[in-house]
């Protein structure tokens, strides 16, 4: 039957010693050798009895760390499953890591949204900064575009012969116009060093005035003047200033002031 076990044979000889030493009829103190005996089965039970009783209490300890472990493991398999190796946290530590995420998650968004105010800050700064450059950066009096007007003899001689642009041995076949501004023709070319060049040519004088070859990103800039160069301001005395961008020409008038 379930929970019943027969006494052992040290079992029944201890239950016969202790009557024999606690009986009505008890005889053991005129039995030394029986005595002894008695006192050694006692002390083997009392021994048992101890070692089972801190079973139980192991037990009861292993029973206990278990029904604690059931919702940690609970609560980390709802969060994901624990690393290789790594120990399963108790119940409180889980239950503090959480209430401490809504304030992380938001000091995070506090973080955030300064980090984006002061990217938009710098953002408007930077465009208050490239605005203020545009408004106070002079603007040109003209654009020049590029045409598709071919370079014709007079063009091209005063380019390959002409003192001011003979010691740039220009290409006269890479040479491109960008239309004409106070009577000057404006070609850009290239010469022979692979570096670009910009060219001003009066035609009426069938002259060449200025040219100018620098090598890339150098801005290329030629000032013609109404002193040497035949310009004609009808406003005064002054130069234009030529200065080439990609596939345009920015003119400059810049006037001298007037002697008192």
């Amino acid at each position: 039957m379930e929970g019943f076990t027969h006494p052992s044979d040290a079992d029944r000889e201890l239950n016969e010693l202790r009557v024999r030493a606690y009986g009505p009829d008890h005889d053991i103190d005129g039995d030394p050798r029986a005595l002894a005996r008695l006192r050694e089965l006692e002390a083997a039970h009392l021994a048992d009895v101890e070692r089972r009783e801190d079973a139980a209490a192991s037990e009861s300890s292993a029973a206990e760390t278990v029904k604690a472990a059931v919702p940690a493991v609970a609560l980390n398999e709802a969060q994901g499953s624990p690393e290789p190796g790594r120990a399963i946290a108790p119940l409180s530590q889980p239950v503090k890591e959480s209430s401490l995420r809504p304030l992380l998650r938001r000091a995070m968004r506090t973080w955030w949204g300064r980090l984006a105010r002061v990217a938009g800050m710098l953002v408007v700064a930077a465009a208050i900064v490239v605005a203020a450059f545009l408004i106070s950066a002079p603007r040109p009096d003209a654009t020049l575009r590029l045409t598709a007007v071919e370079a014709d003899d007079q063009v091209r001689t005063l380019v390959t012969s002409a003192e001011r642009a003979g010691r740039y041995g220009m290409d006269p076949s890479t040479l491109r116009a960008y239309g004409s501004y106070h009577g000057f023709n404006v070609w850009s070319g290239v010469n022979a060093f692979g570096s670009p060049c910009l060219v001003a040519v009066h035609r009426a004088f069938d002259y060449l005035s200025r040219a100018r070859c620098a090598p890339f990103p150098a801005d290329l800039i030629v000032d013609v003047s109404s002193s040497g160069d035949g310009l004609d301001i009808p406003a005064g005395d002054g130069i234009i200033r030529f200065i080439r961008r990609g596939d345009t020409v920015d003119a400059y008038v810049y006037l001298l002031p007037e002697a008192d």
